[in-house]
């Protein structure tokens, strides 16, 4: 499988374009890989800091360009070594939100096919951290995060866009840098630790992890 890179705002522009069509068809769904060139995505929130339109700016003169993304979490680097998948779908109709369950979507998938060691959780140090990171033998392999909008035909069910980042190769020390040296131009004192991040699994290829995680998507679809 060849994994396409896109140009980052494009490549999210196309995850809305995705979310938009299952809003309006939940019968619907699609699963789609990614990479794009070196940046850095941040979610909505940190692009109403004060300080984010300086800092963005700095990002860009030292090659690392910011773009802004729809769902929540916090910022993340791209480039080499990192793969996305943006797996869109619709809830069934009339259910509560549950999401812890639609996490379970997301991230169940990723550990099936790392494998013995995998795992969910916090992972102090490591970038956009969150209770829905995948870990791979205690470091940080996948991060994480979701969006849902109103399906237009049927208002009781959500279209979401699940998204995760994927460490094929543990960031490099320059990615490590750009994220702290962007926290550090918004005020923050937090600090981004290379050590909390793995990529994937020794004598894995890149062809078997995908093809592990394309099957276990699509058992959730058998149906």
């Amino acid at each position: 499988m060849t994994i396409p890179v896109l140009d980052a705002a494009k490549a999210l522009a196309e995850e809305d374009a995705l979310l938009t069509e299952v809003s309006r068809d939940p019968a619907k769904w699609f699963l789609r890989f990614w990479s794009t060139s070196q940046c850095l995505v941040v979610p909505r929130k940190i692009a109403t800091d004060p300080a984010f339109a300086d800092a963005q700016n700095e990002m860009a003169k030292l090659g690392w360009p910011v773009h802004v993304r729809g769902t929540g979490g916090d910022v993340t680097p791209q480039g080499p070594g990192i793969v996305n998948v943006s797996h869109v779908y619709a809830r069934a109709p009339r259910r509560a939100v549950d999401m812890d369950g639609e996490y379970a979507k997301l991230c169940a998938p990723i550990e099936a096919a790392l494998g013995d060691g995998a795992s969910r959780g916090w992972q102090p140090g490591a970038f956009c951290d969150g209770a829905h990171n995948v870990q791979w033998n205690g470091k940080k392999f996948a991060g994480t995060a979701m969006r849902f909008r109103p399906c237009k035909p049927d208002r009781s069910r959500q279209a979401v866009l699940a998204h995760a980042l994927m460490l094929f190769e543990p960031p490099t020390a320059g990615a490590i840098e750009a994220l702290n040296t962007f926290l550090t131009r918004l005020g923050q004192a937090r600090r981004i630790s290379q050590d909390a991040h793995t990529g994937l699994p020794p004598g894995m290829t890149d062809a078997e992890f995908l093809a592990g995680l394309t099957r276990a998507f699509e058992k959730q679809h058998a149906f």
